[in-house]
């Protein structure tokens, strides 16, 4: 087994604290699908609360599709509302 070593919290090397605009700047610059920047021009930002486990298999159908989940919940709340 590997040994460890533990450094105490007043022993460890300290880190250049970044400005709040650099932090910020950065936050405003990443390459996500515009999460950060809010919902796409047409689109809406919809939050729900939802079971751990069907996040997990929400997720994981997601992977083995290729897929989003967020295209997985737009082609089943369109499919239920189709029904109505």
């Amino acid at each position: 087994m590997e040994q460890m070593d533990f450094v105490a919290p007043d022993e460890r090397p300290s880190r250049p604290r970044r400005r709040k605009a650099e932090t910020a700047s950065r936050r405003n610059t990443s390459t996500t699908s515009g999460s950060s920047n809010g919902p796409r021009e047409g689109y809406r930002r919809l939050t729900a609360d939802i079971p751990a486990d069907l996040h997990k298999r929400l997720k994981m159908q997601a992977l083995m599709e290729e897929r989003t989940v967020t295209d997985i919940i737009l082609d089943a709340a369109r499919g239920y509302l189709s029904q109505k």
